[in-house]
């Protein structure tokens, strides 16, 4: 064969293979193919809120330290927007607003609990908690 013939030959299988790569699906996937994205993050104050849960529940000491406060705020606010106060709302009309478990943690007159090892609050009073203030 000559020189001009192999070379001609080397051109045609480099032309056939580039045409038949093409025409291949994956071929232009693969070509365009990106790296997965990472991961929403999860927003930092959803997971600081989650172990502030999880930490009330653990004990009544975390529930009284933590989360109380983050509750008394929060139900402040809400009572606020009715123009009434923690510290000045009756008794009976508090636990009618806010329910039974959520008024026994923000009362203003709440003592530290006298055992603190004992266990926080239970998931189903916290979403009654919530569903409460969900209402105000």
């Amino acid at each position: 064969m000559t020189l001009l013939a192999e070379l001609a030959l080397v051109v045609v299988a480099a032309i056939t293979v580039a045409v038949s790569v093409a025409m291949l699906p994956e071929a232009v996937a693969w070509r365009n193919r990106r790296a997965p994205a990472p991961p929403a993050a999860r927003p930092e104050q959803l997971v600081r809120l989650e172990s502030l849960v999880t930490m009330a529940g653990a004990s009544a000491l975390r529930a009284h330290a933590y989360l109380r406060p983050l509750l008394v705020e929060i139900t402040s606010r809400r009572l606020a927007a009715r123009g009434q106060t923690l510290e000045r709302i009756p008794e009976a009309v508090a636990k009618d607003l806010l329910g039974a478990p959520l008024w026994e943690l923000v009362r203003p007159d709440r003592q530290f609990p006298e055992d603190r090892h004992r266990r926080g609050v239970p998931r189903q009073d916290l979403a009654a908690m919530v569903e409460a203030l969900e209402r105000l």
